[in-house]
């Protein structure tokens, strides 16, 4: 009985509540009323919500099915929070499968919760809750200001929640000399004592004893913290591979609240499982019992690594998995019987233990296999001890989801005597066939190399760094007004990221670019000097490259730039600056063996001195600014310099070939350009005081050009001049444009200083005159949506049928050239420029003339790109083997609209079959199930958005045994002691080159194949010198690679060695004796076996009246002996045979056919094949009686009763040798002797057979009794009716006395009617039986009066007085019943009672009133009253009531009892 308990929650007022108890645990039950009415219910669960945990912006669901009468109504809720929303939450229901579901799509963080289900009727309710968690996707810029407040108001404990002790790589900072990895403590926690010693060397942790006492530490902290979520933490099994492929790890513990959750990670990052769709993720956690259970499948490179295992914020295990290769596979052995055989590999990284198949089952260490592992653990034996034949098939090595396998073929030893087994050997067979120990070494030289690398790359990053704190200088020389608008220089440096144009022979210096520009020295190749100046803010210093031993230093920038130094090829010094700041300080590349420096960068700007061949020096001024100060190109070893740019502007030096002097000293946020020149003049562009473009123009002849000082955000540009004479652009003061007019006779084309926001623009001139152009108002329109690349410059038109005036407005707000827009009007053509697209550059524009409008939305975005560490990355060539799986991951940048394909040689891949392809919101995965070799081929993965489409390709390889050699196989020369032969090679090697080729031979005859040898694949014909002249052989040929061996190709025809030589013809065949089905042949060996051994004979037949020659065996399979019995020939046919001898040649000539023989058996007397002599039959039954004889030609046979013919109605059946006589239904007057006789033309036989038909005789008559001397008595009867009828029935005569109360046998075989008993005496009674016997059977008996006590006495009158007579005859009692036996299935059963009675009763047992006392699964026995029966193993069918019946003359008595049988 439950107990009930009253409760009040959840019921109505009034009402009062009775908790009952559901049969689906965790299931909570309130019930209105004490007592329900007739065929009704509360509500209950049959199924349950399961706890979910799942990756943001998946789909979440709840399922439940409840039962309840009336039908429940269900409602679902939450604990901090409504449900009320339905975009967010929405609850169905299947009437056809009466299920539940509560659906969240698209679930977010703040949906984690703890969820309940209620299921009410009039009756009462069943409620039930359910966790939800959710894994948040990557960093939420939201979170961080939030986690921020979290830590200020000290809520540590909900900032580090779900965080794992081991960071993930992107996170984890950069670790100090001596420090020990974190996972290095995780691990030891979790592992067993026997793997500290490994763990140790691993991490290389020497102290052990300052290991232990802080790991004991470390334990008790963890125990403590563990026991406030679990208890009976055990059994911590580490992930390993299952032979299903899967990993998987495993723990028991109790959870103290069982909502609380369960996370995994790996590698200190959080990865999403399952409970209970396990088919459709590639995590599962599952519970059976107390046992938790994490599994893995679809196992890949990137699977290994460290995992760990919470419940909340307290980590529980650790275990670390990890993916090694094999460098040395395992190679196939050839073992001799009785030999070991040695399979052994080298793996790239230590492991303890491989996992060994053999035939597909795991192998162990023991008594057959020993298990080997060198000191370092990267080589791998496996000795299979005493090969056997058995033992031969595919040994296979596994470590992880690599593995490698081999054949082991063991070769029975033939020098074995018959019959017994051969000795065991001591050799070894098999082995890699290289230097396990030095692969080993370098392997091991290898992994110590990357240590000490990481060691060094550590050591000299603490070097750096205390280097950069020591040479910390406060400078300050930085202009305080320069570079007031770094925002600009950085637009105007994404508007133009290209230097000063560069051909084969341009020079350049940069100058000092005091703001956040970017100062970047020039490129020469003559040996004159470019310098990037020391860069005192957010831009770049580098130095310059050279080719000849010239110097090349990047200016000391102190601030987050870099300061790089050059690169040079002649042994010269490049310098990189000490960067006192965050920046990079980078020496040079060198080639000659001098140092390479790189100069103190002092600001986060670029510094970049040029590129020289010459050894002049290459320097890259101080850059003072954001933006960007570029030296031009020179050939001639002349100075260029770029100019200290002071504001965000760019300077640039112009291009020269003369070794003339370029300088572009810009100081504003614009661009200062130096000319290009081809005679040695100086270009210069002036220094550009604001955020506009100044530059140079172009000349040929060598003359100046200067663009001066922009001082407004306009362009100031000077003309392009052919004749050397200075074209000028003045100072543009306004924000409009200011350019000079294009001439070609040298002339001066001059656009005066702009210092409005008109528009000043010179003509178009072939004379040297100024060209000036007004302008005049028009109207027309045009626009439409466009798509624009980010960083990409975008133009939108508008022309007019008129020239007239506009305006360009975007979402409203009225646009004006600056800030990388530019509006021009051309005539009627109206033109908006965005120089270089941002995303606030998307929305919608609109140009308005007058009354006219027209408008167009541009969208800005980009194209999908790779990373190129991982586009190189995934380049590399995948290559696997023929039935491994394929796998090839890409990352990308996460964005809308993106469409993700992959492509294998141009067709696309489709999700499905032996192809998988899954999607996630950062990379894109492709798995190539089972590979074929046809599967090789290009594999392609192509990003598409709107904005334009990305490839990447990559090659896949599949490995795989190479195909069998090209036949036919020729025979290029045979002799008596050398057979030569040659093939071509395999059309497909296997994707990996054929490395030789096994040559097998077989000789003719015999059945084992042997191997000769082997040849390179460079050779494709062998000579075999070990050959017997005229004996033939088979040859077949083997093509192997590192993936193992081709299938075979084989010699179509046996190849004899050397000519024919062919055999004599042997003795005329001799017919030894005939029969209907078979004929006996002998002959003689030939005369002349010209000098080659016979190793047998063919025989040939040939049919009287016909002409062909029917061989009765075929050559490879001779008769050995001279003696031959054929078989295959029809009864009464004539034959005659013919012999010929063979040997390694073949068959010789035929011998003389031997003389006719007709197949048919000889004459013979009939005589009768071991008949029986007598037959007794019961009357009634048939007779049959059986003779075989053997008689030719056949005999006539005749049957005889006592002489006389037999009845009709009796049967004869003659069959070829037998006749059998039947007798339907027999009588005793069918009992006489029967007769065969058989008689042909060779003579007569004669067989009697004596017939009796019998029946059970009748008892004898009555029994007489008298004593004829003392102690005697004679006993006579009268006889049996039968005994006329029987001369062979006999009497039995038994005895039975008071004493022994036993029936003995004391006469047999009496053919008299009168016995003799012997030793009466007196006082005892006796009884006797008489029976008839015959062959049927025994009579009844025949009972005698009682002889012996009183029986011969007068009777005694009583006078009145009566006697009681005692007598111990009693029927049967029960004296201790059957006893009730409950036992369980399959267990052992005895069970027993006490019987009495006198006479002792027969006793019966019956199990459902069945007897069972012959019944084999159950053994009775009865010993002295005591009856026993046992049952070895207890089935469900023996079950019951079990009754004993125990039975004398006297009466019966039983007991029953009953079994019942437990599972």
């Amino acid at each position: 009985m439950f107990k009930r308990t009253k409760v009040t929650d959840g019921t109505a007022t009034g009402q009062v509540g009775f908790r009952k108890k559901s049969k689906v645990p965790g299931v909570m039950i309130t019930q209105y009323i004490e007592k329900l009415p007739e065929g009704k219910s509360h509500p209950d669960f049959t199924r349950k919500p399961i706890a979910l945990t799942i990756q943001e912006g998946k789909f979440a669901f709840f399922k439940a099915i409840v039962t309840g009468d009336p039908k429940p109504t269900v409602v679902w809720s939450r604990n901090n929070g409504d449900v009320s929303d339905p975009a967010r939450y929405q609850s169905k229901y299947d009437p056809n499968s009466n299920e539940h579901t509560f659906e969240m799509p698209h679930v977010k963080p703040d949906q984690a919760d703890t969820y309940k289900c209620f299921a009410k009727n009039e009756y009462g309710q069943a409620m039930v809750t359910v966790v939800l968690n959710v894994i948040e996707v990557g960093f939420k810029m939201t979170k961080a200001p939030q986690q921020q407040a979290e830590v200020a108001n000290c809520n540590f404990k909900k900032v580090l929640k779900r965080r794992s002790k081991v960071v993930p790589k992107a996170e984890e900072p950069e670790k100090k000399e001596g420090e020990i990895d974190p996972k290095f403590w995780e691990l030891l926690m979790s592992a067993d004592k026997k793997d500290y010693e490994r763990i140790c060397a691993e991490f290389g942790v020497t102290d052990f004893r300052w290991m232990l006492k802080k790991l004991n530490e470390m334990k008790r902290e963890r125990e403590e913290e563990q026991a406030e979520f679990v208890k009976n933490l055990s059994d911590l099994k580490p992930i390993h591979i299952n032979a299903d492929g899967t990993a998987s790890f495993e723990l028991e513990f109790d959870l103290l609240d069982p909502s609380s959750s369960i996370y995994l990670y790996k590698d200190g990052e959080m990865i999403p499982y399952t409970k209970e769709l396990g088919d459709k993720m590639k995590h599962c956690l599952r519970k059976v019992g107390r046992k938790y259970i994490f599994s893995m499948r679809d196992l890949m490179p990137e699977d290994a690594g460290f995992y760990q295992l919470d419940v909340e914020d307290v980590n529980m295990f650790s275990t670390d998995f990890k993916m090694v290769d094999f460098l040395v596979k395992i190679q196939e052995v050839k073992a001799m019987e009785r030999e070991d055989a040695v399979f052994e590999c080298v793996i790239s990284a230590p492991l303890s233990k491989l996992m060994w198949f053999g035939k597909n089952m795991p192998l162990e260490q023991g008594d057959k296999y020993d298990i080997e592992v060198s000191e370092d653990k990267l080589i791998h034996r496996l000795v299979v001890k005493d090969c056997m034949v058995v033992d031969k098939g595919i040994y296979a090595a596994c470590a992880g989801i690599k593995s490698c396998n081999a054949w082991l073929v063991v070769e029975a030893d033939k020098g074995a005597p018959k019959g017994k087994k051969s000795a065991r050997k001591t050799t070894r067979a098999g082995g890699s066939g290289t230097d396990l120990q030095k692969v080993a070494q370098e392997q091991q030289q290898k992994l110590d190399k990357e240590r000490e690398e990481r060691k060094e790359k550590i050591k000299a990053a603490r070097e750096a760094a205390a280097e950069a704190a020591a040479a910390e200088e406060p400078e300050k020389t930085a202009d305080s007004g320069a570079g007031k608008d770094k925002g600009a220089a950085v637009e105007v440096e994404r508007i133009d990221k290209t230097s000063v144009a560069a051909t084969t022979t341009v020079a350049g210096d940069s100058g000092s670019g005091h703001s956040a520009g970017k100062a970047s020295g020039g490129a020469k190749q003559d040996g004159s000097h470019a310098d990037a100046g020391g860069g005192h803010s957010a831009g770049k210093a580098s130095g310059g490259a050279r080719k000849d031993g010239s110097i090349a230093d990047a200016g000391g920038g102190h601030s987050a730039g870099k300061a790089s130094g050059g690169a040079k090829q002649d042994g010269s010094h490049a310098d990189a600056g000490g960067g006192h700041s965050a920046g990079k300080a980078s020496g040079g590349a060198k080639q000659d063996g001098s140092p390479a420096d790189a100069g103190g960068g002092h600001s986060a700007g670029k510094a970049s001195g040029g590129a020289k061949q010459d050894g002049s020096h290459a320097d890259a001024g101080g850059g003072h600014s954001a933006g960007k100060a570029s030296g031009g190109a020179k050939q001639d070893g002349s100075h260029a310099d770029a100019g200290g740019g002071h504001s965000a502007g760019k300077a640039s030096g112009g291009a020269k070939q003369d070794g003339s002097h370029a300088d572009a000293g810009g100081h504003s946020a614009g661009k200062a350009s130096g000319g290009a020149k081809q005679d040695g003049s100086h270009a210069d562009a002036g220094g550009g005081h604001s955020a506009g473009k100044a530059s140079g123009g172009a000349k040929q002849d060598g003359s100046h050009a200067d663009a001066g000082g922009g001082h407004s955000a306009g362009k100031a540009s000077g003309g392009a001049k052919q004749d050397g004479s200075p074209a000028d652009a003045g100072g543009g003061h306004s924000a409009e444009e200011a350019s000079g007019g294009s001439r070609q006779d040298g002339s001066l084309a001059d656009a005066g200083g702009g210092h409005s926001a008109g528009k000043a623009s010179g003509g178009a001139k072939q004379d040297g005159s100024l060209a000036d152009a007004g302008g005049e108002p028009g109207i027309t329109s045009g626009l439409s949506d466009i798509l624009a690349t980010r960083g990409q410059p975008a133009e939108l038109t508008v022309k007019m049928n008129t020239d007239c005036d506009g305006a360009w407005f975007k979402d409203g707000e009225p646009l004006k050239s600056g800030g990388g827009i530019s509006i021009t009007k051309d005539a009627n053509i109206h033109k908006l420029t965005i120089h270089s697209c941002r995303d606030t550059d998307s929305g919608l524009l609109r140009f308005v003339s007058g009354d006219l409008s027209t408008e167009g939305r541009i969208t800005v975005g980009d194209v999908p790109e790779f990373d190129e560490d991982d586009l190189h990355k995934f380049s590399k060539p995948v290559i696997v083997r023929v039935g491994q799986n394929a796998a090839f991951k890409m990352p990308f940048q996460p964005q809308e609209s993106l469409t993700v394909s992959w492509f294998k040689d141009g067709t696309e891949l489709k999700d499905g079959g032996g192809v998988k392809i899954v999607r996630e919101p950062n990379h894109s995965r492709l798995l190539l199930r089972d590979c074929l070799r046809s599967d090789t081929g290009e594999i392609k993965i192509q990003l598409k958005n709107p904005f334009g489409a990305v490839e990447a390709t990559s090659q896949l390889i599949v490995l795989d045994r190479p195909g069998p050699p090209e036949g036919p196989v020729e025979t290029v020369e045979t002799t008596s002691s050398v057979i030569e032969i040659k093939w071509n090679p395999p059309k497909d090697d296997g994707g990996s080159a054929v490395t030789n080729y096994i040559i097998e031979r077989q000789e003719r005859g015999h059945s084992l194949w042997t191997k000769l040898g082997d040849v390179s694949a460079e050779k494709t014909s062998f000579r075999d010198r070990n050959v017997t002249h005229g004996k033939k052989y088979s040859y077949r040929i083997y093509a192997e690679n590192p993936q193992g061996l081709s299938d075979s190709l084989e010699t179509a025809d046996s190849i004899m060695a050397g000519i024919m030589i062919l055999s004599g013809p042997p003795g005329k065949p001799k017919v030894v004796s005939t029969s209907k089905t078979c004929i006996n042949l002998t002959w003689t060996p030939p005369e002349d076996d010209k000098g080659v051994p016979i190793i047998g004979y063919q025989v040939e037949k040939r049919k009287k009246d016909t002409n062909q020659w029917l061989a009765l065996n075929a050559i490879n399979e001779p008769i050995e002996d001279v003696n031959y019995a054929v078989k295959d020939v029809t009864e009464g046919a004539e034959y005659e045979f013919r012999v010929s001898a063979i040997n390694e040649s073949g068959a010789g000539d035929a011998s003389p056919p031997s003389a006719m023989a007709c197949a048919k058996n000889p004459n013979m007397r009939p005589c009768f094949k071991d008949p029986e002599d007598f037959l007794v039959v019961r009357a009634g039954n048939s007779v049959r009686v059986k003779i075989s004889y053997e008689a030719e030609p056949p005999p006539h046979i005749t049957w005889l009763k006592d002489d006389e013919p037999i009845a009709p109605w009796i049967n004869v059946i003659n069959t070829e040798g037998m006749s059998q006589l039947v007798i339907p239904s027999s009588k005793r007057s069918d009992s006489a002797i029967y007769t065969i006789k058989a008689k042909n033309s060779v003579g007569e036989a004669f067989f009697d057979v004596e017939v009796r038909v019998t029946d059970e005789p009748k008892c004898p008559g009555p029994v007489e009794l008298e004593q004829t001397v003392y102690g005697k008595v004679a006993v006579s009867w009268v006889p049996s009716p039968d005994q006329e009828l029987d001369d062979r029935l006999y009497y039995v005569v038994s005895q039975h006395d008071s004493n022994t109360r036993m029936w003995k046998t004391v006469a047999d075989r009496l053919f008299a009617n009168t016995y003799t008993a012997h030793n009466i005496l007196p006082g005892i009674e006796y009884h006797f039986r008489v029976y008839a016997k015959n062959d049927m059977g025994l009579s009844d008996p025949s009972q005698s009066p009682t002889w012996g006590a009183n029986s011969n006495r007068v009777p005694i009158s009583s006078n009145g007085v009566s006697s009681m007579e005692i007598s111990f005859e009693r029927p049967p009692s029960i004296l201790v019943p059957l006893k009730v036996h409950t036992p369980p299935k399959g267990y052992q059963l005895y069970m027993t009672c006490a019987v009495r009675g006198c006479p002792t009763p027969n006793v019966s047992w019956y199990l459902n009133n069945t007897c069972i006392n012959s019944d084999k699964n159950y053994y009775i026995t009865n010993s002295c009253g005591v009856c026993s029966m046992y049952i070895l193993r207890v089935r469900e069918n023996d079950g019951g009531e079990y009754r004993v019946v125990a039975v004398n003359s006297l009466g019966k008595a039983e007991c029953s009892t009953k079994l019942t049988v437990r599972d």
